[in-house]
């Protein structure tokens, strides 16, 4: 019985209880994104503002070339500038990369440089 309680150290307990919690979490996580996938019809789409085939200046090709974004309304608030005549392309894209750019850092927007 004694090397029964010896076992469980505080240590011991709060490492299982950390790991249950992060195994509960990331459910979470891919639950939400499961949700969010029901929504596409042939799987999750990312959108990204493109200058092919059309005149645009240098800072909006820098600006468009690592930005991604979850939704098309969240590609056209993020234009490089005013005048920007950018197109916003649909990218398809899996799931878990999808989740770790989107869902899991909880944003709209995310830069590929600083990932």
């Amino acid at each position: 019985m004694e090397t029964e309680a010896r076992r469980w150290t505080r240590r011991r307990f709060l490492g299982i209880g950390g790991g249950i919690a992060a195994l509960l979490l990331a459910g979470d996580a891919l639950e939400a994104a499961g949700a969010v996938a029901k929504r596409w019809k042939r799987g999750p789409v990312m959108y990204r503002l493109s200058l092919r085939g059309r005149r645009g200046s240098r800072a909006a090709k820098k600006h468009n070339a690592n930005l991604r974004f979850a939704t098309a309304r969240a590609a056209d608030r993020n234009r490089a500038f005013a005048g920007d005549n950018s197109r916003i392309v649909a990218v398809p894209v899996s799931l878990g990369e999808y989740v770790r750019l989107f869902i899991r850092r909880r944003s709209l927007v995310a830069d590929l440089r600083k990932l």
